[in-house]
């Protein structure tokens, strides 16, 4: 039900993040924060309730409680910019961890390796911040613009894989081989995140 307006979301925001992430580094770092702090309060929301399911309605004020927490954690960071973009240079590192999972990291089967790998990159990207701003503020909005515009379009188009339910599908036997249409978006990936970097 709510995948077309997830998707357009997707695409709006991904759109100027891929391809004028530097131009745009206060916003680009205050969508960073929201998107931090509304990610967290749904952690916490399945932490709590995982195995309760008559309380789906709580989710809805822990998305609220969330998103509004991250405007103000957003507005806050783009005074602070530096501390800001290593947070969304995080963001990149943990697209192009899921990158890493999506191109061959999921044939080993290890969720382990899945998660080693995010935080991996999210701790190298955000570090690398702070000795090469630019660059790390090119490449990580682009990523994390390239993954939004692709997730956006796989709303509509389907054939996407959830990154992480992936691995327990393979394992499980749900699916015997990956849908050639799944390759099509980590290209698209690919090339939307050189591209926007070259832009």
């Amino acid at each position: 039900m709510l995948k077309p307006y997830l998707g357009a979301i997707g695409i709006a925001v991904g759109v100027p993040l891929c391809f004028f992430g530097l131009k745009m580094i206060k916003p680009a770092v205050c969508f960073a924060g929201f998107i931090t702090v509304t990610a967290a309060s749904c952690l916490i929301f399945y932490a709590i309730y995982f195995t309760d399911v008559n309380k789906t309605d709580a989710f809805w004020y822990f998305l609220g409680g969330g998103a509004l927490g991250g405007i103000l954690v957003g507005l806050l960071l783009a005074k602070f910019v530096k501390f800001g973009a290593a947070i969304l240079a995080g963001w990149g590192g943990f697209t192009l961890g899921l990158i890493l999972n999506e191109m061959f990291l999921y044939r080993f089967e290890f969720t382990w390796l899945f998660w080693t790998a995010n935080v991996v990159c999210i701790l190298v990207a955000a570090v690398l911040t702070f000795y090469i701003f630019d660059h790390a503020i090119i490449m990580s909005s682009a990523s994390v613009g390239s993954y939004a515009i692709i997730r956006g379009v796989s709303c509509y188009a389907g054939h996407y894989y959830n990154e992480f339910t992936i691995i327990e599908l393979l394992k499980s036997g749900a699916i015997d081989s990956i849908d050639p249409y799944y390759w099509a978006y980590v290209g698209a990936f690919v090339v939307l995140i050189i591209a926007g970097a070259i832009v």
